[in-house]
């Protein structure tokens, strides 16, 4: 199942009702985390959580991340991807457009067969970076296509995967 705006909204309408009360003195296992992202106090529940088993190039012992929209954004060009266990990680991606070709389809499709996901049930994302040029210009966006993120939506496990091309480029701007 790709990860689209669709999968996205029903993620996060799995968040937890604040208002839900919650019997005082039970001693379970807490079912949702409040963080304070970017974009203030949001509340995630874990059962929701994509598990990265190595974590991110850079980040190996950050493992447990959730995906929100950001406010105001209605077409999902891109999401924030927010550690559970970290609050001051957080990660801009976008979602990778299959018909774009800018991957190799035999090199997601190999990615995808190295981490067991079904191709029905295999999805993208590309982390995104901002650039602030020195003499003070516009911000440049760009995003890392040599390392995507490949995701088993079945099992809501996270692989960054270094692409065997080196031709993929670490800051391929957008728009270009």
């Amino acid at each position: 199942m790709p990860l689209d705006r669709q999968t996205i909204i029903t993620r996060e309408e799995g968040m937890a009702d604040s208002t839900t009360p919650q019997s005082p003195g039970t001693e379970s296992v807490p079912t949702s985390v409040t963080i304070r992202t970017l974009f203030g106090d949001k509340e995630f529940l874990w059962d929701k959580a994509i598990y990265f088993p190595a974590g991110l190039k850079g980040f190996p012992d950050h493992n447990v991340f959730a995906l929100a929209s950001f406010p105001g954004e209605s077409n999902g060009s891109f999401i924030l991807m927010q550690s559970l266990t970290e609050q001051e990680l957080a990660f801009i991606v976008a979602p990778y457009n299959m018909e774009s070709n800018s991957i190799k389809a035999e090199h997601l499709a190999q990615a995808f067969t190295v981490h067991g996901i079904k191709k029905d049930e295999g999805a993208v994302l590309l982390i995104v970076t901002l650039h602030k040029p020195e003499d003070g210009g516009d911000t440049i966006m760009s995003v890392n296509l040599r390392a995507p993120i490949i995701i088993d939506t079945s099992r809501q496990a996270a692989y960054q995967y270094l692409l065997p091309d080196a031709s993929y480029s670490y800051h391929q701007t957008l728009g270009q």
